[in-house]
């Protein structure tokens, strides 16, 4: 920038005239002229100072400003951080929560099959126990009916026991009866035989004494023997007027004839090994055919068991 002084009126033609040298008093306009310069310098001087301090604080403004915002951003990227967590947490537990909503869920699925079944049980325990009422309630009908009936009928049950009360003396007095008839008599043997059953209560009796094996027959004329426990039977003959019979016994491979033996008639023979006689007694005599037992003795004799072994 550059400044020009204008020039003086009438000063043209003195200049044009004659040159002067210059004088004090000629170079006083000329530093005048250099004032508004200066204080265009000392503005712009002062001006830029202040677009200095200025542009200074503003730096240190922006500087502030710059490091609130890094604070800031730093805090919001920690925050950031925290919400990521946060939401890694939530996904984890989201994950959590759908697996235990799908195990809940076949949890309920199977508790209310079960609760389906045990309604299902309930019904059918209620349609059971109506069924046990009505039956149970039939059953208390029909007791009462027989309840009634039994009461008709106590006084017919009072004659039934007084009448059983009359059997139960009569059978004592057959039982005494039958003790009584139990005798013991001699064989034809000439030895005293066992006791004698005359029916089939006195063999029943005989049995349960215990002493003696009892084996029953029924022997009819035939061209076989017939095996009674032991022994064989051949029955030959009988003669049903007089109660007479006759028949070969076989025992230790030995044939015996017992000819015109009586009812009731202990016929004895003694089989090898037992001290005690074998007994026939025939009960019943009919027309080729009798019918009784064989008396046999339990306890076999040692001595005479040994010497057969010998």
């Amino acid at each position: 920038m550059s400044i020009t002084p204008s020039p003086v009126p009438g000063s043209e033609k003195q200049l044009a005239a004659e040159p002067t040298p210059a004088s004090p008093a000629s170079s006083s306009p000329a530093k005048s002229s250099y004032l508004p310069l200066i204080a265009v310098a000392v503005v712009m001087v002062l001006g830029l100072g202040g677009l200095f301090l200025y542009t200074k604080s503003l730096s240190d403004r922006l500087n502030q400003a710059q490091l609130s915002l890094q604070a800031s951003l730093s805090s919001q990227s920690q925050s950031l951080e925290q919400i990521t967590r946060r939401l890694d947490q939530t996904d984890t537990r989201q994950t959590d929560l759908q697996g235990e909503f799908s195990s809940t869920k076949q949890t309920l699925g199977s508790t209310q099959a079960e609760i389906q079944k045990a309604r299902q049980m309930a019904a059918q325990l209620a349609k059971q126990q109506q069924e046990s009422s009505q039956q149970l309630s039939s059953q208390l009908g029909q007791l009462a009916q027989e309840q009634e009936a039994t009461r008709g009928n106590l006084g017919s049950l009072s004659t039934d026991v007084t009448g059983v009360k009359g059997e139960v003396k009569s059978t004592q007095a057959e039982l005494e009866a039958t003790r009584s008839e139990l005798k013991r008599v001699i064989g034809d043997l000439g030895v005293q035989s066992d006791l004698i059953a005359h029916t089939r209560t006195d063999l029943e009796a005989l049995r349960a004494r215990g002493d003696r094996d009892y084996t029953e027959f029924d022997l009819r004329k035939v061209s076989k023997r017939q095996k009674v426990g032991t022994l064989q039977l051949e029955l030959k003959k009988t003669d049903e007027k007089r109660q007479k019979y006759t028949l070969n016994l076989v025992a230790d491979d030995k044939t015996v004839e017992k000819k015109d033996k009586n009812v009731f008639e202990p016929v004895q023979f003694y089989q090898q090994g037992y001290r005690q006689a074998t007994e026939i007694v025939v009960q019943q005599i009919f027309k080729d055919r009798i019918v009784g037992y064989v008396s046999a003795p339990k306890i076999r004799d040692p001595q005479t068991t040994a010497a057969k072994a010998n």
